[in-house]
């Protein structure tokens, strides 16, 4: 049985960011190092790790048609030796994985399994939340779509 439409996504937004940037911005290899869920303090660092966030629906352009968006969230964790080279880190490698989301608009999903994807993002220096030397990198991610079963 196939995965529903979501999941897929969600796979597929861990893959892009689940990327080797070294010849990028961040100069960091994410390649096997970005997970599905969210994590309270990261295992080990450079460190990512992808979940989903919310979805909405409401009536599409014409009867019998929905219009959804759903919601995904990236967080990112890089070190650094003070407050300066941790952001440059986490927004350099925001960047560079958003970058890669948007490179393809469809996720490589195709255009009949969402219609765009969007990114929003944020970095925030870890000592702020008891992660000392960490920088943290925050995306959040947006995928509208349309179809006639609301799903």
């Amino acid at each position: 049985m196939a995965d529903s439409r979501i999941f897929q996504i969600l796979e597929a937004i861990q893959r892009k960011c689940s990327a080797n940037f070294s010849s990028k911005t961040s100069g960091i290899d994410m390649d096997t190092k970005v997970e599905i869920g969210t994590v309270i303090e990261p295992p080990f660092i450079p460190y990512g790790c992808v979940s989903f966030l919310d979805y909405t629906t409401e009536h599409g352009p014409t009867l019998g048609r929905y219009r959804m968006l759903a919601r995904f969230e990236i967080y990112l964790y890089v070190g650094g030796g003070d407050v300066s080279e941790r952001i440059q880190g986490a927004l350099n490698l925001c960047s560079d994985v958003i970058e890669s989301i948007t490179a393809d608009r469809f996720l490589g999903l195709g255009s009949g399994m969402l219609d765009d994807v969007m990114c929003d993002f944020t970095a925030i220096d870890g000592d702020k939340y008891g992660l000392e030397g960490v920088g943290i990198g925050y995306i959040e991610v947006s995928t509208p779509f349309q179809s006639s079963t609301g799903i």
